[in-house]
């Protein structure tokens, strides 16, 4: 049994996206998800209340769900809490109802709680935008039942030691006392970091001078052994017809890649049994026609990442 977990950076996709000014091809974003079978994709830098993925009564025609099928998709948007942000920046989480349910208990007094989406405040004092976290449990008959958890994350850009002191708790920190929860009768769990963490990872041509290493060590937490992946650029250069005659913007002139951006992160003995495959998303050449400046424009300055996990 295979699932295939998303993660896509929007670039600012508010309100703004859905007007005449600066439109965004909404039903683009819905093929790639849709054509990408994602079974959940983690979305970040989702503006306005999330209303260019979800509007309500008349206006729900505009809007990625009604592309996807209302009833075929869950949508869930929190705000990221972000300090000094105008934007109002937030996550949202998109999920097949065929596949994943969100997941429920029985209390005491006889109700049913359900555990929604919800912007994670561990160590809230060392983020400048927390992670949102979500728990979601298989509903297939007959295949395994376990919970898949995530922290959708975008690492706030600022300094390199600020950004590395975000990190080192996040990874450190705050993934391994989610990961070590135990909820109502205690299904197995697999809990990722997932989204855009402004850092890449070390390789040998990586000129950033910035990195997360491949494997971060948690030792107040028994030593867990935190592995991030996805070693491809996702963000796309932005300066197409080379305009710009700073060398320290030469990374963004031209056409393609310009960094590594966008990862994975899991506990490697936890996951030892299940077999993983992490990738980018060619999307600029598989919807855009290899044209990456229609991409940028009308989709996003990221393309999305996937890591499909396969359970016996």
């Amino acid at each position: 049994m295979s699932y295939r977990i998303g993660s896509f950076n929007l670039k600012n996709l508010g309100q703004t996206a859905m007007g005449k000014e600066h439109p965004r091809d909404l039903a683009k974003i819905a093929e790639i998800i849709r054509k990408e079978d994602f079974d959940v994709v983690a979305l970040q830098e989702v503006l306005s209340d999330g209303k260019a993925l979800s509007w309500e009564q008349d206006s729900l025609k505009r809007s990625i769900l009604y592309e996807l099928g209302t009833k075929e998709w869950g949508f869930a948007w929190a705000h990221a809490e972000s300090e000094n942000d105008p934007r109002s920046e937030g996550y949202a989480f998109l999920w097949k109802n065929k596949r994943l349910g969100l997941p429920t208990a029985k209390l005491d007094d006889g109700t049913e709680r359900t555990f929604h989406p919800r912007i994670c405040r561990l160590k809230r004092d060392l983020m400048k935008r927390k992670p949102y976290y979500a728990r979601f449990t298989t509903i297939e008959k007959g295949g395994p039942y376990f919970e898949i958890r995530l922290l959708c994350v975008h690492t706030h850009f600022t300094d390199k030691n600020q950004r590395r002191r975000e990190l080192d708790n996040l990874l450190k920190e705050v993934y391994p006392q989610i990961e070590d929860r135990v909820y109502y009768g205690g299904v197995p769990s697999y809990t990722v970091i997932l989204g855009d963490y402004n850092a890449e990872l070390r390789r040998p041509f990586n000129t950033s001078g910035f990195y997360v290493a491949d494997i971060e060590t948690a030792d107040r937490w028994g030593g867990k052994r935190i592995k991030t992946v996805q070693y491809e650029k996702t963000t796309l250069k932005r300066k197409f017809n080379n305009e710009s005659k700073d060398v320290d913007d030469s990374i963004y002139e031209g056409r393609g890649y310009a960094n590594n951006y966008d990862h994975f992160s899991y506990d490697v003995d936890r996951f030892s049994g299940v077999r993983i495959y992490v990738r980018r998303i060619d999307a600029v050449r598989k919807y855009c026609g290899d044209d990456f400046e229609t991409y940028f424009k009308t989709v996003s300055d990221h393309v999305p990442i996937v890591m499909t996990m396969n359970l016996k």
